[in-house]
């Protein structure tokens, strides 16, 4: 009778641990659901104008781009819980590159501003991909100088402002985790600034003291573009594509083609990508820094070899938004 009373007991103490364990994987499975999480930081798989067909749902980033000589503010982050999310992109830059900035400490400026629309999780049922689509719109400006030697002295050096409306459609498909598939369609002014070339004109006053004769010289230098200089309507379309290899979570490869129909001529300007970037651990579409290769356009490349092939450094700081499910 003793043993089977303590077997009862023992049954009962079983029973209870058996519970309170459960209880305990209850509310443990219950905070970590309720755990707030950080979306992954912004895209910096860019070219080296800064322009890509990849733009993340979640997340943002500060950027430099190096070859663009631009610093970018990069965000986006859902609408409540549903699948509709908003975004901006933001940048300022020297349209002579942060290299031309750092040695001659002239500065051309210009400025990128773009608010986002999309749609995320567009295969929310598959366990392969995941997809969204974004429409950005927003506006391109800046302002330099260009040189008219064939023009009357006080109208060789003209200020000109570039101002332009940019929109594209993208559609990102996310493949496996690893590998990122994005393609764009927009509509934009662009022009030639970069194809001019640089120059730096100095002009010299003498003034002369008419008491003691004495002369003093000074100078002032400009920077500004010599060349035919044209504006036009573009097409831009870009293709990107960027993976991670299973064995090196942390690096990534980064591939683009640049397609870009000029209106006015009816031309193609065709350019290409490919760069290696750097991963945050555990996040394979959170960039640190990157190294890309780009030929800018395959007709020129052969005419003019220094102007038609880049080599571009982006470095960027990512940062999350957090959500409660």
């Amino acid at each position: 009778a003793q043993n089977t009373r303590t077997d009862s007991l023992l049954m009962k103490i079983d029973t209870s641990l058996t519970k309170i364990s459960e209880t305990v994987d209850a509310i443990k499975d219950e905070v970590v659901e309720e755990k707030s999480k950080p979306f992954t930081g912004q895209s910096m798989f860019e070219d080296s104008k800064g322009k890509s067909a990849i733009f993340l749902p979640n997340g943002g980033t500060f950027g430099l781009n190096i070859a663009d000589g631009s610093i970018r503010l990069s965000f986006a982050q859902n609408v409540s819980t549903s699948p509709i999310f908003l975004g901006l992109d933001v940048s300022g830059k020297t349209n002579d590159g942060v290299l031309s900035l750092i040695s001659k400490g002239n500065i051309s400026p210009g400025a990128k501003v773009n608010g986002v629309i999309g749609v995320n999780e567009l295969f929310r049922k598959s366990d392969i991909f995941d997809g969204w689509v974004a429409l950005k719109a927003g506006y391109e400006g800046s302002a330099f100088k260009l040189f008219s030697p064939d023009s009357a002295f006080s109208k060789q050096i003209t200020k000109t402002t570039f101002n332009s409306f940019v929109t594209s459609l993208n559609f990102n498909l996310k493949i496996h985790g690893n590998k990122l598939l994005a393609i764009s369609v927009g509509y934009q002014k662009a022009n030639n600034y970069s194809d001019l070339d640089d120059i730096e004109l100095t002009d010299k006053k003498v003034i002369t003291d008419t008491v003691t004769s004495t002369s003093r010289t000074y100078e002032t230098k400009t920077k500004a573009k010599v060349g035919d200089y044209k504006a036009f309507q573009q097409i831009p379309i870009n293709l990107d594509f960027f993976w991670t290899p299973k064995n090196l979570p942390r690096i990534g490869f980064y591939h683009y083609w640049r397609s870009a129909y000029s209106i006015e001529d009816k031309k193609f300007q065709n350019g290409f990508g490919t760069g290696i970037y750097l991963l945050k651990k555990n996040n394979p579409l959170s960039s640190i820094a990157g190294v890309v290769f780009e030929v800018k356009d395959l007709t020129k490349l052969c005419e003019n070899y220094g102007k038609g092939f880049v080599v571009n450094l982006v470095v960027s700081y990512n940062f999350g938004f957090t959500k409660r499910k």
